[in-house]
């Protein structure tokens, strides 16, 4: 039988939250800080836990991104891989080189956008489990697609794309309440500092 290792991305496999990042890469720091400060209740709330992480997602995507053609948002999300290598944790690096050695099944599990971390997985040969944003007739509604694969989420996910049952045993590294129900899902759970 197979391993199979989940890791969180953002503060596991990177140093930082890496949508601030992107937001920040894709629309200059002029806008993204006049754009936190004209949604600076929503961020609030979600520190203070009265809203929720897609909540808080999907009105900051909403600002940023609505009406953004799917196309060139795609372009904008090939041109951010550069600077998303800039954050990556060279330690976390080294457990998935370790895993892939094993010849171990390794899947990346995070809120983050599929659109900039499905090319990231590719590029390094891992699997990955996001979160997608909507697109209507050709651009961004500045909705999620997909449920935000964060939290309780991540696990139904994973159970959707994997027959645990088929693995010996079952790896997962998280940094964050988010990735709870990933690690309870592990034979082998890692939270916070594992190198």
């Amino acid at each position: 039988m197979k391993n199979i290792a989940f890791f969180d991305f953002d503060g596991t496999i990177t140093t930082k939250d890496s949508l601030f990042v992107f937001v920040k890469f894709a629309v200059g720091k002029w806008r993204f800080y006049k754009g936190l400060m004209a949604r600076w209740w929503i961020l609030l709330a979600y520190v203070l836990g009265l809203c929720s992480n897609t909540y808080a997602k999907e009105a900051l995507m909403r600002y940023f991104f609505a009406g953004y053609g799917a196309r060139d948002f795609a372009l904008l999300c090939e041109n951010f891989q550069t600077m998303l290598c800039g954050i990556i944790r060279i330690q976390t690096m080294e457990k998935i080189a370790w895993h892939k050695d094993r010849g171990d099944t390794i899947v990346v599990v995070s809120a983050t956008f599929e659109e900039y971390l499905k090319p990231f997985c590719q590029n390094l040969g891992l699997e990955c489990l996001a979160t997608r944003l909507e697109v209507v007739n050709g651009v961004l509604s500045g909705r999620l697609e997909t449920p935000n694969c964060y939290g309780e989420q991540k696990a139904v996910r994973i159970r959707a794309g994997y027959d645990l049952a088929q693995y010996q045993e079952i790896y997962a590294y998280g940094d964050s309440k988010g990735d709870l129900a990933m690690l309870g899902l592990a034979t082998q759970r890692f939270y916070k500092k594992f190198y």
